[in-house]
């Protein structure tokens, strides 16, 4: 050990004599510098963990800073932003102009501000929309600079456009039915009305909203009990309510209403929060039974009328699903099942081989030289041959036998309740009517298939699929115009 210039302990190189610090220097030397890169590193995740963007800008619009948020709205990373503006990353140049200006004034005006402003995304164009504090700050040789903390807004935005929307929708709604509809706010006590309402009962048709007693006020007091109790049960049970009953209007006359509610809305819990309804003047039925029964009747009629109408579109709607459901499952050029069918047919056929025991086969089957039949004479030649190839096979196989169209010119065939012998038999029928048809201007056209048999021992659906598709392999290398059987293995 040596002693330094300032008369602090230095270590000595035993081999060239060099004096540094010791060790105990260097460790804390070395410790502070940790504790230093660690808060630097803590601060950078912190910021790009952040899901608002956050940004530090010099006097130009430069990034000196950008976390991950902003990186990945402009399609790049957090290093590849310093140094570069808006405009190398933004396809908006209005919106880069609007940048610069806002930062600058600002900085200039040196205060905070809360800034709505808009970014447009550089992968998708997606615009979105921000709440940004912009706070001036200057750097350490006091030039202007900006931290912006922007805050994405699109989401709410949108919801509360949507929100806006509906309340218009509903105001129009309520502002046009000739009823009177009500809409109470269960844990409020208010309950809203319409203009139609408020002219029934005598109110001012500009006072819409009035409190839950008001209305138990306008009912007739030989009446009150029991249509609070009403709706008491509605409430507590099934949620539906209709009365009929006395008012009093404002100018104390007295009316008839039918009131009919129902609660469209409960609380986690399931109790009621929301109940909504009309009340209409039956004031005239009441004078006049006779015309009540005319227009209940007439009523039912119309019901009856709807209802059939109903069941007719039930109906109409049942059919055009079950017609989408065939489509979905049948190959549009050749009227044969599709890939999704096959499939079905495959998984229903191994199903039931489970239950019974008996073995089925598959056949996958391919027309030979195709491509060259769609290079030489055009598509429209390629899709005709197809439809006339479908329409051979499905002469070609029995009424319990299954063939679709598995894609391009690959065919399936699932026969049930067979044998490698019977099976074959079929194959071969297929091939020989393939190559012995008249094809549209196909001088010969021939088919290369691959048989595999499936049976209860195996727990594979596809595996014999799997095995005809590997043998009409082998029939292609072989030659083609062949039926090659690969039997499958467990």
């Amino acid at each position: 050990m040596a002693s330094d210039a300032n008369g602090k302990w230095a270590a000595r190189c035993v081999e060239c004599g060099a004096v540094g610090p010791c060790a105990d220097e260097w460790g804390d030397a070395l410790a502070s510098w940790a504790r230093a890169r660690e808060g630097e590193e803590l601060l950078r995740t912190v910021i790009d963990e952040s899901p608002d963007i956050i940004l530090l800008k010099d006097w130009n619009g430069r990034f000196l800073l950008g976390n991950a948020a902003l990186a990945t709205l402009y399609g790049t990373t957090p290093d590849q932003l310093v140094g570069k503006d808006d405009g190398h990353f933004n396809p908006n140049r209005e919106q880069v102009e609007f940048y610069l200006r806002n930062v600058r004034g600002v900085m200039l005006a040196g205060e905070t501000q809360l800034v709505q402003e808009s970014s447009t995304n550089a992968e998708t164009g997606e615009i979105r929309h921000f709440h940004s504090i912009k706070k001036p700050l200057h750097g350490p040789d006091g030039e202007r600079r900006i931290l912006v903390i922007a805050h994405d807004v699109t989401d709410l935005q949108r919801a509360h456009q949507v929100i806006e929307e509906r309340e218009r929708s509903y105001a129009y709604a309520m502002a046009a039915a000739g009823d009177g509809i009500w809409d109470w706010d269960i844990p409020r006590g208010i309950v809203t009305h319409n203009a139609s309402w408020c002219a029934l009962l005598g109110f001012p048709t500009d006072e819409l909203q009035h409190p839950i007693e008001e209305f138990a006020a306008q009912l007739h007091e030989d009446d009150r009990d029991t249509v609070l109790a009403s709706i008491d049960a509605a409430l507590r049970r099934s949620g539906h309510y209709r009365h009929e009953h006395r008012m009093q209007r404002k100018d104390g006359s007295e009316i008839w209403v039918l009131d009919r509610g129902e609660v469209v809305e409960r609380d986690p819990a399931g109790r009621p929060i929301r109940m909504a309804g009309c009340v209409t003047d039956i004031s005239a039925r009441k004078r006049d039974e006779q015309a009540l029964r005319r227009a209940t009747e007439a009523l039912a009629e119309m019901n009856a009328q709807l209802e059939r109408k109903v069941a007719e579109r039930t109906e109409a709607l049942a059919r055009a699903n079950e017609e989408l459901r065939l489509l979905a499952r049948h190959d549009a050029l050749t009227g044969l099942p599709n890939r999704l069918a096959g499939n079905e047919r495959l998984s229903d056929e191994f199903i039931r081989m489970k239950r019974s025991g008996v073995a089925y086969a598959v056949l996958m089957m391919d027309l030979d030289h195709f491509k060259s039949i769609n290079d030489s004479h055009g598509h429209a030649v390629g899709d005709a041959v197809l439809r006339h190839a479908a329409e051979v096979l499905r002469r070609s196989i029995r009424e319990t036998d299954f063939v679709a169209r598995f894609g391009g010119e690959e065919f399936l065939a699932v026969i049930p309740a067979t044998d490698l012998t019977g099976a074959q038999i079929v194959g071969e029928k297929i091939r020989q009517a393939i190559e012995t048809s008249v094809a549209p201007i196909v001088e010969r056209l021939t088919m290369s298939l691959g048989l595999a048999l499936a049976t209860p021992d195996h727990d594979d659906i596809h595996v014999a699929m799997r095995h005809a598709d590997r043998g009409l392999y082998r029939a292609k290398r072989a030659g083609r115009n062949q039926l090659v059987i690969a039997t499958p293995s467990p």
